[in-house]
């Protein structure tokens, strides 16, 4: 008895490691958009817009043309690494951590090798290129790596783990309270030791999860295992992962090994994971012997076409993306988390970025009232400030206070000008899931107070859930304080907020930068009051821009520009003229450093070429 127990017991362990999946994308979205509806609701929104998108339009707007000759805009996205150790020893170390990431680079531009298809063979250039970050939130240098101790909060995660299905270990919002930065600056990349007490020297079981782009800022990441940093066998986890949070589905996503994907009358692009040409078909998980693209498909008359070998596949044999994931991935990452390609935290520290008055009035910390109740701004868009966040919710710990301000060093987003002459100012404000009242101010005295009678600029706004509401302000011809950075507050919430020294029961405080001029400068996309230089048009066409300088010059100037990997690929040397140099460098599509040495001092920006 005791060797038929012993053999029961084996057998059905071997049946639940082997009936586990290898990504937990599926559980962990429906798990989120359970707790979160905004999030399905969010997802869904996307998906219709989707349909209704030009998509080959969108993207030759945005460099993805076929124009001859020219190669295909790079972005390039700043991730951190947090490797969630026990304390002990760490995780990984930043060697294995730097190869890693090289492969999965080598993997989206097709130069892996093996038996990785090129674009001769039929795959495609998946046009992302994943950067540890150099220069942190703060404007430090930074390595992009942090070893962070979990055991020391949470002792029972050396045994256990993270939580994926079990409640032994440590939940994501707990790991997440522990390291994390800017998700509309950086890519969040969380590596634990194991999930769901799986053993933790043993490879198999969940791999890791990721999160679609539509996902609120708290919960727009990836965890994933440690084995999977120095796994040789399968080793596109991470390429994989970083495929949902582009947008991307599983390819059979309501299939099976054993039954195939569910097909409704929408037609190719609702049904299954909605790219047309990734045929239907059932996972291959764990099938040793893959079928050949002459075999018949039982879920698809029209054969496989590749699909057995596709990475967002459960197959042994990952290969290739097809042209219709890179087109769906590029559409919906552009829409929705477009500040990765435009942070800064891929590229060094360089120059000096000012520091605001301090506000003499702070928020509470948190919400007096939990849960999950969504009051707060959704949408700020003044100027060139876009920003698209979430309200308050217990997976953002109801935190009201959110100093956009602050993080100007690594993303310019969160600050514009504003031009006197060109009044009135117009500003977008936007909520979700319940009415809240919008109080906006602006600093102009520069005194770190929010003056109720002269400061306020929108006073007691009510907006409807999901409207966008234009509004509109005048900047007073007096008593303002020009060329110089402000503080600018927009808080929206229940009616419980009166003023700067309120507590906020239900809602959520924003500050931004904002510097007022009497007269428009030429550049549209970056405040001149933030560097000594300034690039227009950012990104630019055909490798043509111009360099505004703070300080009108005649000296002789260098220009050096570099690609990503320090090479120097074009100089040139020029004068200003009213404190503006043209350059025509005729580089092709792509991420560049632009260095510029007045002679007094060297300042580096980063350039888009499309």
């Amino acid at each position: 008895m005791n060797k038929l127990y012993f053999v029961l017991y084996f057998f059905l362990t071997f049946l639940f490691t082997n009936a586990q999946d290898f990504c937990g994308f599926e559980q962990n979205q429906a798990h989120l958009e359970e707790i979160i509806p905004e999030i399905k609701e969010a997802r869904l929104q996307a998906e219709a817009k989707l349909l209704g998108l030009n998509i080959q339009k969108f993207l030759r707007e945005n460099g993805h043309g076929t124009e001859s000759g020219k190669s295909e805009t790079i972005y390039e996205i700043p991730i951190v690494v947090h490797l969630m150790n026990d304390g002990t020893a760490p995780l990984r170390t930043d060697a294995e951590v730097i190869k890693w990431i090289d492969d999965v680079n080598k993997f989206y531009n097709t130069t892996y090798g093996g038996e990785w298809y090129t674009v001769a063979q039929g795959n495609v250039v998946i046009p992302f290129k994943l950067v540890l970050a150099k220069r942190s939130p703060l404007c430090g240098l930074t390595t992009g790596i942090n070893q962070i101790n979990v055991t020391a909060t949470y002792p029972q995660y050396s045994a256990h783990g993270l939580n994926r299905a079990n409640e032994d270990g440590v939940s994501a919002n707990q790991v997440r309270s522990l390291s994390r930065w800017d998700a509309q600056s950086y890519y969040n990349v969380y590596i634990v030791n194991t999930f769901d007490s799986y053993p933790i020297t043993e490879v198999n079981g969940l791999q890791g999860f990721a999160s679609f782009p539509t996902n609120q800022d708290a919960t727009y990441d990836t965890f994933m295992k440690a084995s999977v940093v120095i796994e040789t066998t399968h080793p596109t986890t991470f390429a994989h992962e970083f495929g949902h949070s582009l947008g991307l589905e599983h390819t059979f996503k309501t299939g099976s090994n054993t039954s195939c994907p569910t097909v409704s009358s929408g037609g190719c692009e609702t049904d299954n994971d909605r790219v047309c040409d990734t045929p239907a078909s059932k996972s291959f998980a764990r099938v040793t012997t893959l079928p050949g693209n002459g075999e018949p498909n039982p879920c698809d008359a029209a054969g496989y076409n590749n699909v057995q070998y596709n990475v967002m596949n459960y197959t042994d044999s990952n290969r290739l993306f097809t042209q219709g994931q890179k087109n769906r991935g590029l559409a919906l990452f552009l829409q929705y988390r477009g500040g990765l390609t435009t942070s800064l935290g891929a590229t060094s520290p360089s120059g000096s970025y000012p520091a605001l008055i301090p506000a003499i009035c702070f928020p509470n910390e948190i919400n007096t009232q939990l849960g999950n109740y969504n009051y707060g701004p959704t949408l700020v868009k003044i100027g060139t400030i876009k920003n698209v966040s979430n309200g308050s919710l217990e997976s953002n710990f109801n935190k009201t206070y959110y100093d956009y301000a602050a993080l100007i060093c690594s993303n310019t987003k969160y600050a514009t000008n504003l031009v006197v002459n060109q009044n009135p100012q117009t500003i977008t404000l936007a909520c979700a899931s319940n009415p809240n009242v919008f109080n906006v101010y602006i600093d102009y005295n520069n005194d770190g107070a929010f003056n109720e009678n002269n400061e306020k600029v929108i006073s007691n706004l009510e907006l409807l859930p999901g409207v966008q509401s234009v509004e509109t302000f005048i900047i007073p011809s007096t008593n303002v304080i020009l060329d110089t950075p402000l503080r600018m507050r927009v808080v929206a919430g229940d009616i419980s907020y009166t003023s700067c020294q309120s507590d906020i029961q239900n809602g959520q405080i924003e500050d931004y930068m904002v510097t007022i001029l009497n007269e428009a400068l030429e550049t549209e996309n970056i405040n001149k009051s933030l560097k000594s230089i300034s690039i227009f048009s950012n990104p630019a066409r055909d490798g043509v821009f111009s360099i505004k300088f703070a300080n009108a010059s005649k000296e002789l100037v260098k220009i050096a520009i570099l690609d990503m990997s320090g090479r120097v690929v074009y100089q040139t040397t020029g004068t200003a003229n009213n404190s503006i140099l043209n350059v025509n460098s005729k580089l092709s599509k792509g991420n560049y450093i632009v260095k510029v040495n007045t002679g007094s001092s060297v300042t580096t920006e980063k350039l888009i070429i499309k």
